[in-house]
This record gives structure tokens, sequence and C-alpha cells, in this order.
């Protein structure tokens, strides 16, 4: 096979070919219909059973015993993030917690600043994939990836928009958890996938039982990654292939539902049906008391709108943690209202000086950085405003609207600031001192 395009994809290949194809080539755009190929569904489920049977019993050893993941970023995830975390806290859940995320224009340097006094390190998932490759990685993918590459043995994850209603502390102590390893949450109404959908995964043990085999809602899991770490790899794998899967189940949690039955695994899940508040999916643990509030459908907003609603537990808190981020933050990533003082000397030396603003094989103007972050000579839709973050030890220039970057610049040995733009072209760019 000397094309390995998807859109070399047929429905007449065989599946030997197919698997080959969907190894090798990028995944998607696929043909219409693809995933309804009686050669995609057998492909899918031959390549399921051979990494099922390679899977091993994870043997590593842990940083740390504990710990909560988040996966979010931007403007649309950070507000809730920041509402969630600070009802963990709150509460008094002392845990490590990380927040994962999918590169550096979902979290800024000043970002991580806010969140650290919160015991919070935020990671870069883009860098960690550099080391673990993953074949899709671009949304709901990130949860069972972060899970399982968390330092953490046993694994608290929560949703950007899932807040405890309590601490959080005592569910690592809970018997069901202690006994089957994992806890998931059943799904609003408690809904059941198809005896066709566990079929096509090649599940026959649950497709003759699928009446009594309740969806998994994700907002909210723990997992013992020594006891789990198949059940947990086998759900990447399905997330990874999420090109194929996501076209048969909804998302991510249907992922963790099938690694776990695809190796004949259980689970623990309360048995008390999830309610639902106006926007919100209410949870509850294994004495019908409830856990979490999963806000799925009014995500909290930094620019206001949210509806109220006070017989959800904790939301004048929430309301109130909201009305803190909005005095610290205007929701402009890489936009850095309170610099260090290692920052501010780099912005003292940038204000006031004149560049010549070159994208290569496009356009040159002079430009120059204004005081207060404005740019004031040669400024354009795309060039308004300017900032400096020191990231990893790197000074950084940003060049942007007035409500995202365009460009961030870093300065080479001779005094040249050198980047690219962020959206449409992306072209380089050349950032020149025209005087001093």
């Amino acid at each position: 096979m000397d094309n390995l395009s998807p859109a070399s994809a047929r429905q007449d290949m065989s599946v030997e070919e197919m698997i080959h194809l969907i190894d090798n080539a990028p995944p998607g755009p696929w043909p219409p219909g693809w995933a309804g190929w009686a050669n995609v569904n057998e492909a899918h489920r031959r390549m399921a059973v051979a990494f099922a049977d390679s899977l091993r019993p994870g043997r590593h050893a842990y940083p740390q015993e504990r710990g909560i993941v988040i996966a979010g970023g931007g403007l649309k995830y950070f507000p809730s993030v920041w509402v969630g975390i600070h009802l963990v806290r709150h509460f008094g859940c002392k845990l490590p917690i990380q927040l994962w995320h999918l590169g550096k224009g979902e979290i800024d340097p000043y970002l991580r600043r806010l969140l650290k006094p919160l015991g919070v390190e935020c990671v870069d998932a883009r860098e960690v994939e550099k080391e673990h490759p993953c074949r899709i990685l671009c949304g709901w993918e990130l949860k069972p990836f972060s899970t399982l590459h968390s330092p953490f043995e046993e694994v608290l994850f929560l949703d950007a928009d899932c807040g405890p209603c309590r601490d959080v502390t005592e569910i690592f102590t809970w018997p069901e958890y202690l006994d089957k390893g994992a806890i998931f949450w059943p799904d609003y109404g408690c809904w059941q996938l198809k005896r066709d959908v566990w079929e096509i995964f090649d599940i026959p043990e649950v497709a003759a039982r699928w009446q009594s085999e309740v969806a998994f809602e994700s907002g909210q899991y723990l997992i013992n990654k020594t006891r789990c770490w198949r059940e947990l790899r086998m759900a990447l794998w399905y997330a990874e292939h999420s090109d194929f899967v996501f076209r048969i189940v909804y998302g991510d949690k249907e992922c963790f539902h099938l690694g776990w039955r695809k190796l004949g695994s259980d689970y623990a899940m309360p048995a008390k049906a999830p309610g639902w508040n106006q926007h919100t999916i209410v949870q509850w643990d294994f004495r019908g008391q409830q856990m979490f509030n999963h806000r799925c459908q009014d995500k909290w907003k930094l620019g206001g709108g949210n509806r109220r609603n006070n017989s959800l537990a904790n939301e004048e808190l929430c309301f109130n943690f909201l009305a803190e981020l909005r005095k610290r933050w205007d929701g402009v990533l890489w936009h850095n209202p309170e610099p260090t003082p290692e920052e501010q000397e780099a912005i003292t030396a940038l204000a006031g000086r004149r560049f010549l603003y070159r994208r290569v094989g496009h356009d040159e103007r002079p430009m120059r950085l204004e005081p207060q972050g404005k740019v004031g000579e040669g400024a354009a839709e795309c060039e308004r405003r300017w900032d400096v973050n020191i990231d990893d030890g790197r000074t950084i220039l940003t060049l942007g609207r007035l409500d995202r970057p365009t460009c961030h610049l870093q300065r080479n040995g001779d005094a040249v600031w050198k980047g690219q733009w962020l959206e449409h072209e992306r072209m380089p760019i050349e950032f020149i001192p025209l005087e001093g």
C-alpha cells in the first residue's frame, strides 16, 4: 500500500490492509461513513484484542501516593477550574493537584502563578506527549492520558466543571473503592449502551446482559493505577482511536467503560441514580449523600451570565470564587497584569523602543512598544498590545490582539526577537531593534 492517506480507505480493502492504514496513516479525515464499514469494524476489533493481549500488569513506581487530576484551560474552562480547585481546598482537602492542559494556548505563566498558592502544578500534555506519543490527543483523550501519566498511584479525576460538595479525601478510604480499585459514577438517566455497541467492540459477555449495564458519566472517577493499570491503558487505547470510537459512543466516558469490560474487569458504582438540577448533574456517594455537582450545561463564565440556582449546594460560594477571579484575570491569555520583578525589568527595557516588525515573506513595518503594554506606531488589528512573560526561564515577548496573542517571540544572540504567528498564515516573525 503506497498511499498511506486516510482518503485512500476503501470498503473493499482487506481487514489486514485497513489495520495497516489505521496504524500508519494520519487519523483522518476518513471517507464519509468510514466508521460504519464492516472492514473498519473488524479491524478495530482485531486491533483491540491484540492490544489487550499485549498488556501486562503495571510495575510502576509512582512518586506520590494520592492526588487529584483536572483537565482544562483557556477562557472556556479556566473559570470552572478556578472555582473547582477553590472548592476542593475550601472543604479541607490537602492532596496535591495537577492541572493538565493542551499546549501554551490554554495556560500561561501568569495563570500558573495564580494557581501555585493553591498547591496546583500545571502540566502541558504536549510536552508529556513527546515522551509518550498518543495517536490522537486533542480533547476528551486528555482525560485518560493525564490520569495514566500523572505521578499519582491513586488518582481522583475531576472535570473542569465538576465541583465537590465536601472533602474528597474520604473517597480514597471508601470500602467499595478498596474492594474494586476503581469507582465510576452512573450517567444521567442510568441509560444503557445498546447490544449492538457491545457487539461492535466484541465484548459478548456484556452484550448478553446489556440492559443491566449502566453507562458511565466521567465528570469524576477514582482509579488505583497499580491495581488497574491494564484497564486504564486499555481505556486510553480506545481514546487514541477516537476517530472510530467516538462515532460509536459518546466521548471519553465510554472509553473507560470499554477498557474495563474488554479485560473482564469490575469496578464500583454508586447505586443511586444521578440527579438533574437545571444545568447540573448531581452525583451521590454509596450512602446516597451528595458528593459532586457536575455543572456540564452552565460552565462558569468569566464574563458573567451564569444562571444562579440557590438549590444547588455551595452556589453562593462558587459565585464568590468566580468574582475573585474576575478581579485578577481579564480572560486574555499571555496578558500579564502582575509581572514579577524579573519580568518588570524586561518590560522597562522594552517600553518606548522602536523595532522593525518583519512578517517574513509577507511585509514589514516599524513598530513602537509604548508603555502600559500598548503598541503605538505600527499597530494593527493583530498587533494592538504587548506583554512579557518568563516561561521556564525564557523571556517571551508577546504581540497580540486585544483578546488573544498573535505571536510569541524570543530573543536570539544578535538581539533580534524571533517567532511565528499562532494562527492564519503562521509565517515566521522577526522583530529587529531600530535603535539602542
